[in-house]
């Protein structure tokens, strides 16, 4: 299943593995969206994107993508949702042959060398015909700067995960965060950081060399334990109060995830976007997938968990070797929950 760009998303799960009797549930997608208060303010739309794709019974494919917000990437709404699709689309080619590789070195070269390049060649494709579809306006054109590309008014960023019985793959260009939650509560962070992002310029799909400034990492889950797995566009990340956030959220989420089912989840994950697309968050456009691993087996029964509609997906700015971002609204403090209120509460302190 798809999660289409246009208004909001659920999540996605299911089917268990074939043959009967015993089961694992499979991994399962949560997907939230929320229009920042920042954008909702100036009439910008949403220009995050997030989508996720039951690949077969036991691969899931989620994307998470954030269009730039200057104004010379004034289609980036258009060109985060063309990622999120255009990733899912290529995704199970390197999905289908997961089994057949041995060592998570071999994954990740694969990925760089072949999934990236045909995530960057056909979303130009795509870009391109949608131009010829519908031509940038005179007021669009009075937008780009001399000599811009066609595809800087796309600009967006993109995160992809890959997930199998073993492998986690896992590619990302631009900023946003891929946080791995284990067992313990301790966050993984397997993606490489990148140098080149600076809280104001990040790499972007639009850049001339966006092959190269994908990064990728692979994790082999029988020797890495996870519980799950959280995408996020960094409208999360800039409305946390917690330092470092990540230990923060990824200790809550291991807990609820061992505590709570997946329907109490998908419940929460829109209230949390929410509030951290809020004035009193971030202000900015906030797309998060969770990922929830495979749990111990089961007898045969069929999970599915089902989110409540969310505000359309947004995204952030971004340039051709480095977008620039737009200016965000200082965070103010919150006062801590208590403990003993309801645990999706205590998340406010990180503005969830």
């Amino acid at each position: 299943m798809l999660v289409t760009p246009e208004g909001s998303h659920d999540v996605i799960s299911d089917p268990l593995m074939p043959g009967g009797g015993v089961q694992r549930r499979p991994w399962l997608a949560l997907t939230a969206s929320q229009l920042g208060a920042a954008h909702q303010a100036a009439g910008l739309p949403n220009q995050d994107a997030v989508a996720a794709r039951q690949i077969r019974p036991d691969v899931l494919v989620a994307a998470v993508a954030d269009g730039h917000g200057h104004r010379r990437h004034f289609r980036s709404a258009r060109g985060s949702r063309l990622a999120v699709a255009i990733a899912c689309e290529a995704a199970p080619e390197l999905a289908a042959r997961l089994d057949d590789f041995e060592t998570a070195g071999q994954i990740e070269s694969e990925a760089l060398r072949r999934l990236v390049p045909a995530i960057t060649g056909r979303w130009r494709d795509a870009v391109r015909e949608d131009v010829a579809a519908d031509p940038f306006t005179a007021r669009e054109e009075a937008a780009r700067a001399k000599g811009d590309d066609t595809l800087i008014a796309y600009g967006s960023t993109l995160l992809l995960a890959i997930a199998g019985r073993r492998w986690l793959v896992l590619v990302q260009i631009g900023d946003g965060d891929i946080v791995g939650i284990q067992p313990g509560g301790r966050p993984l962070l397997p993606v490489p950081d990148d140098p080149s992002l600076d809280g104001r310029q990040t790499t972007s799909l639009c850049g001339t060399r966006a092959e190269d400034d994908f990064r990728a990492a692979v994790v082999d889950t029988r020797t890495t334990a996870l519980l799950g797995v959280l995408l996020a566009t960094d409208g999360y990340a800039n409305a946390q109060l917690a330092d470092p956030w990540t230990e923060a959220v990824s200790a809550d989420l291991a807990e609820m995830i061992n505590d709570r089912p997946p329907e109490w989840l998908a419940g929460q994950l829109p209230l949390w976007a929410s509030r951290c697309a809020s004035p009193d968050g971030s202000a900015d456009d906030t797309t998060v997938a969770l990922l929830i691993a495979p749990d111990e087996p089961v007898a045969d029964e069929v999970t599915t968990a089902t989110a409540p509609q969310l505000v359309e997906p947004t995204t952030k700015p971004v340039c051709e070797a480095g977008a620039t971002r737009e200016q965000r609204p200082a965070t103010p403090a919150v006062s801590a929950r208590s403990r003993r209120l309801m645990r999706w509460r205590r998340w406010r302190r990180w503005r969830w």
